[in-house]
């Protein structure tokens, strides 16, 4: 065989094993992103009302928190202002969120809360807090996901982002699974085992109430799922 086709089929081998090696190498690399990934410090957070008494906001430690503004459709949390404001002023992630009832329209109940969160006062996506039906105003399941479905319509046009779901467990698999995939979920099974809660796709899990520097009293202490992104909470 003449030199030159030695040399050139030799290239080629070398440059095949070549190609395979850095292929196998690039594998490597991902998969150690993606598992070194996991074992990383998940943001934490807060979630507070005014049933939780914040004394000192420069010691309260956090990655984000999320204040309860409205409740229905006529109620506004007495202490939201001064929450979000302390927060803010602390240099930490502020979200807003509505507890929704089921005897009174989304709409209004809408409304209500955009007219008290405006979308310069919060940093991260809002929050629909739906773990429980109105006593008297039970509804079956499909018209309450239509009654949810409307917030998360009417949240998304206003504030550009679909909200976060806030809920049990056992409720949420009850009424929403399978048809709010599009809006992230956040677990409200404190107390519970992380193999309780990984039946659903958590992005937020509120996982312990406990104390808390700066704060009176117990609290409730969320953290994020490995598998999502904190800039998914942001607006």
């Amino acid at each position: 065989m003449p030199q030159g086709r030695i040399i050139k089929g030799t290239l080629v081998h070398f440059k095949r094993k070549a190609t395979r090696f850095a292929a196998f190498f690039c594998l490597l690399f991902c998969l150690g992103a993606c598992l070194g990934g996991r074992g990383e410090r998940v943001p934490e957070g807060l979630d507070i009302s005014h049933h939780n008494i914040v004394t000192d906001w420069k010691a309260v430690k956090a990655d984000f928190i999320f204040v309860k503004a409205t409740e229905g459709s006529n109620w506004v949390d007495p202490d939201w202002t001064a929450n979000q404001r302390g927060a803010r002023a602390a240099g930490i992630p502020v979200g807003a969120y509505h507890f929704m009832t089921t005897s009174s329209p989304a709409e209004a109940q809408f409304e209500h809360f955009r007219r008290v969160v405006h979308r310069d006062s919060i940093d991260l996506v809002p929050v629909l807090d739906i773990e429980k039906q109105t006593a008297g105003h039970i509804l079956p399941r499909k018209a309450l996901q239509e009654e949810v479905r409307t917030w998360v319509d009417l949240c998304e046009k206003h504030y550009g982002k679909k909200p976060i779901l806030y809920s049990k467990q056992s409720f949420y698999l009850k009424n929403f699974a399978g048809s709010f995939g599009d809006c992230l979920y956040w677990c409200g099974d404190a107390g519970s085992s992380e193999a309780y809660v990984s039946f659903t796709d958590w992005c937020i899990w509120q996982y312990k109430i406990s104390h808390t520097p700066g704060i009176k009293g117990k609290v409730d202490h969320n953290k994020m799922s490995p598998y999502h992104t904190f800039a998914e909470l942001w607006l």
